[in-house]
């Protein structure tokens, strides 16, 4: 009996004597993004606006922006159950990680149309770590939305704004 009292006792004590004081592991930025991107009948002012306006919709907020070169980036958020995935013997799994993610978007502006690409950049410690895009493809839905004039004209051959 004292042997096993002795041995519950070291059990639980020996972790406290080893415990470490150094991580083990440290999260790395994924290396690999993939870029989404839209175009839009819409100046570059006007695209700056809907931009800054669409991130706050989905409750991201800026973290950095060079108007000028056409780069912003939000802060650090926690990724959701539905915004990236693993992949796992040729399946998608979704789920909630520690990990982090930031949305990065490059806005350009040619020939009277704005250019909008917005990739989600990973900090996690999971291997093959994709975003899904949907928090993606939604910012490029709130800017066209913000970004339409007036009502649009539905008919049988499709939709014109």
């Amino acid at each position: 009996m004292r042997v096993m009292v002795l041995a519950l006792a070291l059990t639980l004590t020996i972790p406290m004597w080893c415990a470490c004081s150094k991580p083990l592991a440290t999260a790395k930025i994924a290396p690999d993004v993939e870029y989404i991107s839209r175009s839009y009948a819409a100046n570059a002012n006007d695209t700056y606006y809907a931009v800054r306006w669409a991130l706050n919709q989905v409750g991201l907020p800026v973290a950095t922006e060079d108007l000028a070169g056409g780069i912003m980036t939000t802060k650090w958020v926690p990724v959701t159950s539905d915004s990236h995935y693993i992949e796992l013997f040729g399946r998608r799994d979704y789920g909630v990680t520690n990990s982090y993610h930031q949305l990065d978007l490059r806005i350009s502006y040619d020939n009277g149309r704005a250019s909008v690409q917005v990739a989600s950049r990973a900090k996690t410690l999971a291997a093959n770590f994709k975003s899904s895009g949907i928090v993606e493809r939604k910012v490029l839905d709130l800017i066209g939305s913000y970004l339409r004039n007036g009502e649009p004209e539905i008919t049988n051959l499709g939709i014109s704004e």
